[in-house]
C-alpha cells in the first residue's frame, strides 16, 4: 500500500508527522518543485519522500490537503481518478459559497 499527501502546508505537514511517528513512508507533493520543500520534509523524517505531483498521485491512497480552489488543479494530474481512494481534509475554504 502506498500513500501520498498532496499539499504541504500546516495540514499536510501534520499528516506527514503522523506518518513519520508511525514509521510509514509517504510521498508528499505540491504544485511546486519537490526541491522547494525537501528540507522541510527531511526535518520531519526519512519516511517523508518529496515527489512531483504527477508521481505522487499514483499512490494507492491520496490525502488532499490543499485549499478548495486548488482541487481542480490537482485533479488534472491524473487522466482518471477511478479506483483511487482520496481522503479530503475537512476545512471549508469557501466551498459552502457554491
Amino acid at each position: 500500500m502506498s500513500y501520498a499527501i498532496i499539499g504541504f502546508g500546516k495540514i499536510g505537514q501534520a499528516l506527514a508527522k503522523a506518518f513519520a511517528r508511525n514509521g510509514i513512508d509517504v510521498f508528499v507533493a505540491t504544485t511546486r518543485d519537490p526541491e522547494s520543500f525537501a528540507s522541510a520534509a527531511a526535518a520531519i523524517g526519512p519516511e517523508i519522500i518529496p515527489k512531483k505531483l504527477a508521481e505522487a498521485v499514483k499512490a494507492d491512497i491520496v490525502f488532499l490537503a490543499v485549499r478548495f480552489e486548488s482541487h481542480q488543479d490537482v485533479a488534472k494530474a491524473l487522466p482518471t481518478w477511478k479506483g483511487k481512494l482520496e481522503v479530503l481534509h475537512g476545512t471549508d475554504h469557501g466551498a459552502g459559497n457554491y
